[in-house]
């Protein structure tokens, strides 16, 4: 495994780049995350088997730009990430040997091809380093990263969307959506529907609350959508269920 450190100012960026990234797929290993291009330097020069530094253009103090000339006469490789287009900042890496520019929020495909080139460039300076084909194993990355998108539909059903879980753990819907449903067992939709309608079921438990109102808390504009993915989800209506009637849903009885 290559060893990698990232740096960014943004923790939340940084560790989900850190854990959620399957990094072991690609033969790496993120040996630090730090806030601060000071840090990360002090890191680097007192640890002799870093390959490659992922770095952050914009950060107070030393900027990875300053970063990267402090490692121009080393074999590290540097690649830089940042919201920020601007020609200036292109030019920059060209002069200080950066590899490669990932623009915010990267997506998936673009860090897989990324790190694909990277981790060639490193066997062909490295020959004896190759990892063979059999040692590279799936990390929990994306069982993490399903726990996460998880957490974040069921803290907000009401609104929540693939674009913006994607946001979060900083892929591409197309890559969350198909990585989603292979560690999760169940598709990004299915599960935002699952969630909603257990909520649902709950708030209409309540008989002083109007059919609309529950279905404005849990993302329906329209009650009619609710009673119709409400009857298709449990067998029942909403207005059945509330004279007795009892729901059933295959994972209701897998929970028993």
């Amino acid at each position: 495994m290559y060893r990698i450190i990232i740096v960014d100012d943004e923790p939340k960026i940084g560790e989900g780049l850190a854990n959620l990234f399957p990094w072991g797929n690609l033969g790496f290993e993120v040996a630090g995350f730090f806030t601060s291009g000071k840090e990360a330097l002090e890191y680097i020069n007192s640890h002799d088997d870093i390959s490659v530094v992922m770095t952050d253009i914009q950060m107070p103090g030393m900027t990875g730009i300053e970063l990267s000339r402090n490692l121009i006469n080393t074999d590290i490789i540097v690649i830089f990430f940042s919201a920020y287009q601007e020609f200036e900042y292109a030019r920059s890496a060209i002069i200080n040997h950066v590899v490669d520019y990932l623009i915010k929020p990267m997506k998936y495909e673009a860090m897989e091809a990324c790190f694909e080139r990277v981790r060639h460039l490193l066997d062909n300076r490295n020959p004896a380093k190759q990892p063979a084909s059999d040692v590279i194993r799936p990390s929990s990355a994306h069982e993490d990263m399903a726990e996460t998108v998880k957490e974040y539909i069921r803290e907000n059903y009401r609104t929540a969307s693939l674009e913006d879980a994607a946001l979060l753990v900083h892929f591409s819907t197309a890559y969350l959506s198909s990585t989603f449903k292979a560690a999760a067992g169940i598709s990004f939709s299915d599960y935002l529907l699952k969630i909603r309608m257990e909520k649902a079921l709950e708030l209409l438990a309540d008989d002083k609350r109007k059919l609309y109102d529950v279905a404005d808390a849990v993302g329906y504009m329209n009650p009619k959508n609710l009673s119709r993915n409400f009857k298709d989800y449990y067998k029942i209506t909403p207005q059945e269920y509330r004279m007795g009637k009892k729901p059933f849903h295959p994972d209701m009885q897998a929970d028993r």
